[in-house]
């Protein structure tokens, strides 16, 4: 990383997956807010570097980060925390991709990969952010879910399992948390104009992903952008009485069915 910048000067926000359609937008979101953002990354370093150079570059920093490996997400988070003088707020976007397939056919070994990146991942990134939000005085840990974890559509066991773990870790943290004026909160994604949807949409064929979308009360796909905007409202001061929440925004899709 590039020399830290100024605590006093400067919010402190971590995004986990921040090349994703949803980090990234959320990276813009912040920055647009007045954090300074370190972003991690999984393999994408092209993609991470690109951010840098384009969302203000002296409040964006980047770095390469397992989340399903809690040695590298304890030393990333404790690196942050030292260079920029602190964490104020934490929001875990990263994510895998679901491989859509039924329980019975599901390889052992992805369903393993996916819930070490989406279930056990969250946890490391929580536990390791605690101890710097205390130290901070409080802050604000936000996690991105899906509305999987309540539908439970076939062939998203994985999914369906992690969201849901995720949501659980959730509120548990932010009863635990409260007392050191830590806000846990998630937001509950429907279907998105993500890399992450478009995969989806295009493994369900074309007759059912318009079959989808028609079912949508609102009658279209979610922006990375309308997501980022829920998250910066819970960062944000206007926030401040929200903890334990699971909020949704899917254009009614779930309600729809």
């Amino acid at each position: 990383m590039p020399d830290p910048i100024p605590p006093a000067a400067k919010r402190v926000a971590v995004v986990t997956g921040g090349t994703g359609g949803v980090g990234r937008a959320v990276v813009s979101d912040l920055v647009e807010r007045g954090y300074a953002v370190a972003m991690t990354y999984h393999r994408n370093k092209a993609a991470a570097r690109q951010a840098e150079l384009s969302l203000r570059p002296a409040t964006v920093r980047s770095l390469q980060v397992d989340v399903a490996d809690w040695h590298q997400v304890d030393s990333a988070i404790a690196g942050i925390a030292d260079q920029f003088g602190g964490i104020d707020l934490v929001v875990h976007a990263a994510g895998a991709l679901v491989e859509w397939q039924y329980v019975a056919e599901l390889d052992v070994e992805a369903w393993r990969r996916y819930i070490d990146s989406d279930l056990h991942g969250a946890f490391h990134i929580v536990r390791a952010a605690i101890p710097h939000l205390r130290r901070r005085g409080g802050g604000a840990l936000i996690l991105i879910s899906s509305i999987a974890a309540q539908m439970c559509q076939p062939r998203n066991a994985q999914g369906s399992v992690a969201k849901a773990g995720v949501e659980a870790l959730m509120r548990v943290v932010a009863r635990e948390e409260a007392r050191h004026n830590i806000r846990v909160n998630a937001v509950s994604v429907g279907l998105t104009d993500t890399p992450m949807g478009q995969d989806a949409l295009a493994r369900w064929g074309e007759e059912t992903a318009k079959k989808i979308v028609r079912g949508i009360p609102l009658g279209r796909i979610g922006t990375p952008q309308e997501v980022a905007r829920l998250v910066g409202y819970l960062a944000s001061g206007d926030g401040s009485y929200i903890t334990g929440k699971v909020l949704q925004i899917d254009g009614g899709q779930f309600i729809a069915g």
